[in-house]
């Protein structure tokens, strides 16, 4: 009767390169599978159908195993034994980092995401977790005993990696947007109402202006905090631009205007015509993830919703835009519009409204080298280039405000956008914060505390000259979608250790911006509560005496205004704005 072979016979290497193959493919591939399931989820508006998912699976499943096979393959080979203990682990921890993954981008993109796919997204994390500790607990069990893996061990993996992938498709694929509601027409009469400008100043912070206002160094801020209703405007995370600018403006959420980021990626390798808005973070899928396919710029058009600007054109309100985030192309029913693309090293034509006025615009153009002596002389002797640069930008778009609002007829309403002070904070906000709330005396910090409070005092005095430009009735909003922090612990440790300023400012945590109101009908005094992004808008139409659109995400801050204007002015709404007829109130030729 013929011997069994010993134990320790050598395996057949061809079944050993098998093995130590499959050891380094199958996580990978199970790894880039769950990529491909989480940006579908990130991004709605792909095609979720057979083809692109399969497409996807192929694509990105074989790019990660690939990664893995080459890194791991090596060390497979040279250890045969240890390759069938190292699966279940390799798999238990990329179902683990799958997991973690979908939780956290169900909570980073909370506001980013339709509520129905979040709450899909989450209960996919549930089922991936699940499924990572079964795989843990079996490859446990079998380390604690020194179990040999048997057939039955490798069919229950295999049943639970690719139950992961069922749950990520069928939860993705249970997600069926609600179909948009048809909204009534919408008409109203309209009459005389108060002039509203509203100025929106990238990256202030009530934590500068309270103490620069009780200094005495900021009047006219004081004068608006006295007078006129104030409130911290609690922001969306993560902090982008374009998304919180765009919510501020249309008084929707980043997933219903669809304006998420400065940059959209074409995913033709998926379908024609696809688009990815939203990417995986945390794995460096910019860089891979894309194949090197040139990201198209995000525009007016991208977006889904009137913007504030539009919806007072509708009404037949006069209305002038400059410099605000996503206006391009600016649309033809304004009086006047320069749109952010104009403000640029060589602004065109088409980024004016009306085109001929954008020669104009550049005559008010400002240079470092132009600034006039004495205002430069405000930063100190030596300011940093970053920062003129950053505030003859700004004295640009001042100039040019303050030449077209003197103008007659004066605009009804205007839309103001300032970028440098947020700039200017996130290289110094840090200085000016060790300076003002401990104390300190290093001459790094008090050189960045001089910087930003007179960047704060150049803005004031420019709020000042505007407000005193614009004749009664009027309402004046300044905004910021978000504000500035001072550096965290770790930098403030890192601080300690090395002796050295942490000058920088930081916005990783959303820290709230502005809102503050004044004019007729405002009640002087703090919001309570604060006020929301999404708020902004309703508060604003609302204060003009119109109805408020009931798809718009916000409410009304009543409270914002006095008890006999509340009387005189019944909170009324309308279905929406959407499908008021447009008023062709654009420039004559």
């Amino acid at each position: 009767m013929a011997q069994p072979p010993p134990s320790d016979q050598p395996t057949p290497y061809a079944a050993r390169f098998l093995t130590a193959l499959a050891a380094a493919f199958v996580p990978g591939f199970l790894a880039g599978t769950q990529i491909a399931g989480l940006l579908f989820f990130l991004n709605p508006g792909l095609p979720f159908s057979p083809l692109p998912l399969i497409r996807a699976i192929l694509i990105y499943g074989t790019l990660v195993a690939s990664a893995t096979t080459l890194i791991l393959l090596p060390w497979s080979l040279r250890r045969p034994r240890s390759v069938q203990r190292l699966l279940p682990w390799a798999l238990s921890a990329v179902l683990a980092g799958a997991a973690i993954l979908d939780w956290y981008h169900a909570s980073h993109f909370a506001f980013y995401l339709p509520p129905g796919i979040n709450v899909r997204l989450i209960k996919a994390a549930l089922w991936l977790t699940l499924a990572a500790l079964i795989c843990f607990y079996t490859a446990l069990l079998h380390a604690l005993h020194g179990r040999r893996y048997g057939r039955r061990s490798w069919i229950g993996l295999a049943l639970v990696a690719l139950l992961s992938v069922y749950v990520m498709v069928e939860r993705r694929e249970a997600f069926q947007p609600r179909p948009a509601a048809s909204p009534r027409p919408t008409a109203l009469e309209v009459e005389r109402r108060p002039r509203l400008w509203v100025v929106g100043i990238d990256g202030a912070t009530l934590d500068a202006i309270l103490p620069l206002a009780e200094q005495g160094r900021l009047p006219f801020f004081s004068h608006l905090l006295r007078s006129g209703a104030s409130a911290r405007l609690t922001t969306l995370s993560p902090v982008r631009d374009p998304a919180l600018w765009t919510t501020l403006a249309t008084g929707k959420l980043p997933y219903k205007h669809k304006i998420l980021g400065w940059r959209q990626f074409p995913a033709p390798f998926l379908s024609p015509g696809a688009m990815m808005r939203l990417l995986p973070t945390g794995v460096g899928f910019s860089r891979w993830g894309t194949f090197g396919v040139r990201p198209q710029p995000i525009d007016a058009r991208n977006r889904s919703g009137l913007a504030a600007w539009e919806v007072l054109a509708r009404l037949g309100i006069s209305t002038g835009l400059l410099g605000w985030p996503v206006s391009w192309p600016p649309p033809s029913n304004l009086t006047f519009a320069f749109a952010d693309r104009f403000f640029s090293d060589q602004p065109a034509a088409s980024t004016a409204l009306p085109s001929e006025l954008a020669e104009r615009g550049k005559l008010f153009r400002v240079v470092p080298s132009t600034l006039d002596p004495e205002v430069r002389g405000r930063f100190g002797d030596h300011p940093p280039p970053l920062l003129v640069n950053d505030f003859a930008a700004d004295r640009w778009r001042q100039s040019l405000t303050l030449f077209l609002t003197g103008q007659q007829p004066m605009p009804d309403g205007l839309f103001l956008m300032l970028p440098g002070l947020a700039s200017v904070s996130r290289h110094f906000f840090g200085g000016f914060s060790a300076v003002q709330f401990e104390g300190a005396s290093d001459p790094a910090d008090r050189q960045a505390a001089l910087w930003v409070s007179a960047y704060y005092q150049e803005l004031d005095r420019f709020l000042s000259q505007l407000w005193r430009q614009e004749p009664p009735p009027r309402l004046l909003a300044i905004v910021s979608a978000y504000g500035m922090d001072p550096p965290g612990r770790w930098d403030q440790l890192w601080r300690k250790l090395t002796r050295s300023p942490a000058l920088g400012g930081r916005i990783s945590s959303a820290p709230d911006g502005i809102f503050l109101l004044a004019g007729e009908g405002v009640r002087a005094g703090t919001i309570p509560g604060g006020v929301r992004l999404i708020d902004v808008l309703p508060t604003l139409i609302y204060g003009l005496g119109y109805p408020v659109a009931r798809d718009l995400d916000g409410r009304v801050m009543t409270s914002a205004f006095t008890t006999g204007f509340l009387s005189q002015h019944p909170l009324s709404f309308v279905p929406s704005y959407e499908t008021m007829a447009p008023e062709e109130t654009g420039p004559e030729p």
